[in-house]
């Protein structure tokens, strides 16, 4: 299975994959939806939204951040479309939200999560560590 992370603005530019794929598509409010290209390839989108803030502030209460219920949601996801080849990620910059959805499940799933630790991505350190807390034994 291969995990692909983009920016909102590369998902919503780039042509549908070819292969069976499913997408996660992550934004910063709920009224916030990004306009995905699918064809009959695509399984499924899970549409989720959160900031990306590793910590409740003033700004954005606790209630407002990645939680183990948004973990779940990936998780259910993620099993439920076991069978295809590519799971895509996308979030604002495609830096933070994504990458650390796609390391954990890359962690999980392919017992490696280097690829999305460091280099041109600076993984959101709560989103990882929710979805590992959350992930299938």
């Amino acid at each position: 299975m291969e995990l692909f992370v983009y920016s909102r603005r590369a998902l919503e530019a780039v042509q549908p994959h070819e292969v069976p794929h499913v997408i996660v598509s992550i934004t910063s409010g709920p009224e916030d939806v990004a306009r995905i290209r699918s064809n009959a390839h695509c399984r499924g989108i899970l549409r989720l939204s959160f900031p990306d803030a590793e910590a409740a502030s003033d700004k954005f209460p606790e209630t407002a951040l990645f939680s183990p219920e948004h973990a779940r949601k990936i998780w259910d996801f993620v099993l439920r479309h076991r069978d295809v080849e590519r799971i895509v990620v996308h979030c604002d910059a495609g830096i933070s939200r994504s990458a650390a959805v796609a390391a954990a499940l890359a962690r999980v799933l392919k017992g490696d999560d280097a690829e999305f630790l460091g280099g041109k991505y600076r993984p959101n350190m709560r989103v990882y560590r929710l979805l590992l807390d959350a992930a299938p034994s």
